[in-house]
């Protein structure tokens, strides 16, 4: 059995406990037992990096140490702002032994030596694991569900420091969707930023910007969100109502993390999924698969049924 060093983050025992609960699902399907970083700490985001560099490079430089400790190859991480936050300190320190060896001292857990890869969960997923294999594990293909697959602005960017995927159009994710039966449709929006933790201090510019994901997954013909990213699910779900408030739009469009989509498709029941934790149900999507789509009638444009008149 592959093992895998595993920082869920903070979200991952709270607010996103469905993304935590069903990645485990999903792992112990495809044979990767998790080994959780022991007494892991916060890695500082969103605030440590806008108050004091060495701060915001302490935080994750104590939990990478500690990963070096359970000697696997790869640290996988579910949350997309702690990735961020342990990708690019072990970026910057990997470039500046002088930095790392300062940073170093803040902490007495021992002494970094960058051996450890950092991996998001859906670069593991994808990377690691292979869409083969994701395939030869599904018992309940997704047939019949159309999805827009929505990365946010973290998980690809900067290329030069994640070298994972398109900064602009990934298709990771998407080509996981597909491996599952589902269908992945266009979404010009992947990789637009929802708002973030601004969804705090000025939640009107969430509303903003999640309504604008939110209405181009919903033009393009999607029945439900996938993500990867704690913040982005809770910003798209739990917000749709104001925006829909805002916006004077009806939306009832699910947002679901990727993995429990996976874990359906590996054969666990929508019971294990933690479905209750969402805002918006997704029951009315889910109820979709295994059914064929709804065969709309044409609708021809103007300039067309002029043109076939004059025929």
């Amino acid at each position: 059995m592959k093992k895998l060093t595993y920082f869920p983050g903070c979200s991952a025992h709270g607010t996103s406990e469905e993304f935590d609960h069903t990645l485990k699902l999903v792992m112990k399907s495809l044979e990767v037992e998790l080994d959780e970083i022991p007494d892991w700490n916060c890695c500082g985001a969103t605030s440590a990096h806008v108050m004091t560099e060495n701060l915001a490079l302490a935080l994750p430089l104590r939990n990478l140490v500690l990963a070096e400790t359970l000697h696997n190859d790869t640290m996988g991480i579910a949350c997309a702002s702690c990735y961020a936050r342990h990708k690019v300190t072990k970026y910057e320190l990997d470039k500046d032994p002088v930095l790392a060896k300062k940073i170093n001292t803040t902490i007495d857990d021992g002494t970094y030596h960058g051996s450890v890869e950092v991996k998001s969960m859906l670069q593991f997923v994808y990377e690691d694991i292979g869409i083969e294999k994701i395939k030869s594990l599904v018992k309940k293909p997704l047939t019949g569900l159309k999805v827009a697959c929505y990365y946010g602005c973290l998980l690809t960017r900067p290329k030069a420091i994640t070298q994972f995927d398109s900064p602009e159009y990934p298709m990771s994710m998407d080509r996981i969707m597909e491996a599952l039966g589902a269908t992945a449709v266009p979404f010009d929006f992947k990789t637009e930023c929802c708002g973030a933790s601004f969804s705090i201090s000025s939640s009107d510019v969430v509303l903003s910007l999640s309504g604008k994901i939110l209405e181009y997954a919903k033009a393009s013909g999607a029945d439900m969100i996938v993500v990867a990213c704690p913040l982005c699910q809770s910003n798209l779900d739990m917000r749709q109502p104001g925006v829909e408030k805002l916006f004077h739009v009806k939306l009832n469009l699910p947002v679901m993390y990727f993995t429990q989509l996976l874990a359906l498709a590996f054969g666990h029941d929508q019971k294990d999924l933690m479905l209750g934790k969402h805002i918006v149900p997704v029951e009315k999507a889910l109820a979709k698969i295994g059914k064929e789509p709804e065969k709309k009638e044409e609708i021809k444009s103007k300039k067309t049924v002029e043109s076939e008149e004059a025929k």
